[in-house]
Parts: C-alpha cells; structure tokens; sequence
C-alpha cells in the first residue's frame, strides 16, 4: 500500500499536458542561448530529434520537455554530439525520464554496447563534473574502430544525479524502481535535465582541446558542476 501510494503521489503531480492548456504549456529555459552554437576551431549545428516532422513529434510527444538542444560539432574529421532535455518539476515522473537512456532506447532500435564503466571523472579545468555513465556503442550492423561512438550521459533531478547503479542498464532493477519511486513521492518534483554527450573518438583524444572544454563549461553551469 506504501508503494502505490508512492506511485500515486508521484504521478499526481506530473502535469497532464494537452495542447491549447496554457498552464500546460512548455517553459523553455534557453538551452540553445546556454549551449554555444560555436566553439572554437569547430563548425556547430543544430539537429533535428528524428527524420522528418512525423518522428519529430512522436519524440517531442514522448519525451514531453519543456526545451531540448541538440547539436553536432565537426573538426577534421572529429564530431562531437551534445544533447540536453530539460523538464521542469512536474512536468515528467522520474522514473519515465529515466527510461529513455541509451543503455534502454539505443539498444532497443539495434545499437550494441561494447563497453560500459561508472564512475567516469571528466574534467573541466581545474574541477571535475559529477560522475558520468561512460559507454561505447556500435550503431546497426556496423562492426571496426571507425563506427564506435563513445558517450557520456548524466541525469539530474534538482541538484542530484539520479542513480542508475554502476551496471548496464538496459531494463530497470525492480526494487530500485520501487524505491526510487517512494523516494522521489515523499521528496516532491523537481525540474530534471538530461544530458549526453557522444563522440566518434575517444573523449581523452579530445578532453584538452579548448572547443571541446567550452561545451563542458556549458554543462557544468547547468548544474554537473562536482560538490
């Protein structure tokens, strides 16, 4: 009873979001003034959540934020992903935000994970972000070093990282769902970014590189800063 109570809580407290709702409606907190478009010595765009205007608003249905940037960084042959979702509280149960990770999403449409590893320290300067989940993934069908993508991925909900245990997380452990869960109903929302980062080589190849320590910058004042 405990539980579903938690469960009820939690849930009561996500806004039912309909269009034309205008207490329903996004609260876009300027992630694409936050993340800078260009950094030095890379070329940056803007790219779209899926293929075509259908798939767009399938993702933006699902993942229901309230702003999102997502945007590729090239240099000579190097490219650098950045992707952030961000809800503010109420707006999406934690557990549902928590769902949609690569370890989940990825592998559910045929990427395969070749390497997986928490804590990862990364460095911004003379400080640190708060620990990463650390993976490599071959996309569909691709095998060689060429088509590996490494990544990092965080998941903030208010000042604290959300716990995903330190193994691959492709289905939800029962129990921490549970707790997590109760642990989040009696706390009460709060708003919630997701953040990822990807990459063609590995991120020790470009941690030193100053385009690279602006996007970190970035993350770290959305709240990744270390305690």
């Amino acid at each position: 009873m405990i539980l579903l109570g938690g469960l009820s809580l939690q849930f009561a407290r996500v806004r039912n979001v309909k269009k034309g709702d205008t207490q329903s409606e996004a609260r876009p907190v300027g992630l694409g003034e936050k993340i800078p478009l260009q950094i030095a010595g890379w070329s940056g765009r803007d790219e779209p959540l899926g293929p075509n205007e259908f798939m767009q608003s399938a993702v933006e249905k699902t993942l229901n934020y309230d702003d999102f940037v997502n945007r590729i960084y090239e240099r000579g042959g190097r490219s650098v992903g950045i992707y952030v979702a961000y809800w503010t509280a109420g707006r999406m149960p934690v557990q549902k935000v928590a769902s949609h990770t690569p370890d989940r999403c990825w592998t559910e449409n045929g990427w395969v994970c070749d390497d997986a590893r928490f804590p990862e320290v990364v460095a911004v300067g003379e400080t640190t972000l708060k620990p990463a989940y650390w993976r490599i993934f071959y996309p569909p069908g691709a095998i060689g070093e060429s088509a590996k993508q490494y990544v990092l991925y965080w998941h903030l909900v208010g000042d604290e990282l959300y716990d995903y245990g330190d193994g691959f997380n492709q289905r939800a452990n029962p129990v921490q769902w549970w707790r997590d869960t109760l642990h989040y109903a009696i706390k009460g929302s709060a708003e919630q970014y997701f953040i990822r980062v990807t990459s063609n080589v590995p991120f020790d190849q470009i941690q030193n590189d100053p385009g690279y320590q602006e996007l970190l910058e970035a993350l770290s004042a959305l709240g990744l800063a270390s305690d």
